[in-house]
């Protein structure tokens, strides 16, 4: 499942306007509730829930999508494969100012690339002609692969969400 995020902060703000989109933040959920993503502060974790790091009453959006148990696990692999990788601030100012990017893209993530990247890895894209590192949290919300799930709220400091919405 994927969670996109309505961020609140000053750059998450920023992202939404640069991206004409609500949404400034990726994330894949694990079928145990823990959290694999690219992160400013640390680059690609793997975190308890979707409130790590994130200001309380933060929406987040559920996406889900048919995947094989195959494509699933595919997933997971690769994103647990980049923990550790750091943030790619280049590659967000590039995608910021649309200059184009280098060759060291497996080195460093921005969190929509991340998740666009291991899609791909599984051989299942959300979107088509279109490179990772042009990927935006509101554009993996346009893929026509995905449904809209629920809504919950953070709660900050890592706590469990604490409001959720089904659709």
């Amino acid at each position: 499942m994927i969670a996109l995020y309505k961020g609140k902060s000053i750059v998450s703000r920023l992202i939404r306007w640069r991206t004409w989109s609500e949404y400034s933040h990726a994330a894949w959920v694990c079928e145990d509730g823990t959290i694999l993503d690219a992160w400013q502060k640390g680059g690609v974790r793997h975190v308890a829930n979707i409130s790590v790091g994130h200001k309380p009453g933060t929406p987040v959006e559920f996406f889900t999508l048919y995947l094989t148990p195959m494509q699933r696990g595919m997933i997971e692999c690769f994103l647990k494969r980049q923990v550790g990788k750091k943030y790619d601030w280049h590659g967000v100012l590039k995608f910021i100012s649309r200059r184009k990017t280098t060759a060291d893209q497996q080195k460093k993530w921005f969190c929509s690339e991340l998740i666009s990247a291991a899609f791909n890895h599984a051989r299942r894209p959300l979107l088509v002609r279109i490179r990772d590192e042009q990927v935006s949290p509101g554009l993996l919300a346009i893929s026509p692969l995905l449904k809209r799930k629920s809504i919950v709220y953070t709660r900050g400091k890592g706590r469990e969400p604490d409001r959720e919405q089904t659709s």
